[in-house]
């Protein structure tokens, strides 16, 4: 990636991170038991016991990947300025995770589609936020999570949505060069999505990354950990993400 792709100026200091780097420049450019029945009781015993083990067995171990809810959202016909922050708002709010920031920022920025000021019709708000995730299961030590997205507001050309396609691209080909990847695919985020697992190329952690695009926005959820974790168990994680980020995705960025 050119020199000319990473934004000269930022509004402040990040600390080191162990994750890929870049990221926010390359976002710049870019079955049961029945019972016996005896009666009507009996019936009535046996209907409950094969409600009990159907959710039982719903519920099981085995079942390690979260479903993706599917909202309907609509989007405002306005934007709304102060309620759109992905990483002081919407990831807070995401019960089903265990976030801890280190990293928050101070707060996102906003610029022109080529990276000049912004216009009446020319806005894109860009933020990246990292921390420590506390897995759910037998994890001792929480993993490092780095999110980063890029949203494309306004444009003056009206092509956000291939805009953010091509921001999606330079991102793969950023994590693609920094890892060694060894099992990706598309994912089940966003109106399209791609997963890569495997190590970073400094070092040996075991590291997940997935690149979403969700209308005209491009975001980037990473997972490490110095401990051996599976793919499956990074993706159930990673897909706690989904849900809110559709929401706010969907409904916040305007027609």
């Amino acid at each position: 990636m050119s020199e000319t792709t990473i934004r000269e100026e930022t509004k402040r200091e990040k600390p080191a991170k162990r994750g890929l780097h870049g990221w926010k420049a390359a976002l710049a450019v870019f079955g049961c038991g029945t019972l016996a029945a005896f009666g009507v009781f009996g019936v009535i015993v046996g209907l409950l016991s094969t409600l009990v083990s159907t959710v039982s067995e719903g519920i099981s171990p085995s079942s390690q990947e979260p479903p993706i809810s599917s909202q309907s959202v609509t989007p405002r016909e306005e934007f709304v300025d102060d309620k759109f922050d992905l990483c002081g708002r919407t990831l807070p709010s995401i019960r089903d995770l265990n976030l801890s920031f280190t990293d928050s920022g101070s707060g996102y920025e906003d610029a022109g589609v080529d990276g000049g000021g912004v216009g009446e019709e020319d806005l894109v708000r860009s933020d990246q936020c990292a921390g420590t995730l506390a897995p759910a299961g037998a994890y001792m030590v929480p993993w490092d999570f780095e999110f980063v997205y890029r949203a494309i507001i306004y444009s003056p050309g009206g092509d956000r949505e291939d805009l953010a396609s091509e921001d999606m691209i330079s991102l793969q080909e950023q994590v693609e060069s920094e890892m060694s990847v060894t099992e990706s695919g598309s994912g089940d985020l966003g109106d399209e999505s791609r997963y890569y697992y495997g190590s970073l190329q400094e070092n040996e952690e075991s590291i997940y990354v997935v690149v979403v695009r969700q209308r005209s926005a491009t975001y980037m959820i990473s997972l490490s950990s110095t401990d051996d974790v599976s793919s499956s168990n990074f993706s159930s994680e990673a897909r706690k993400f989904g849900p809110q980020l559709e929401i706010t995705l969907g409904s916040r960025i305007p027609e």
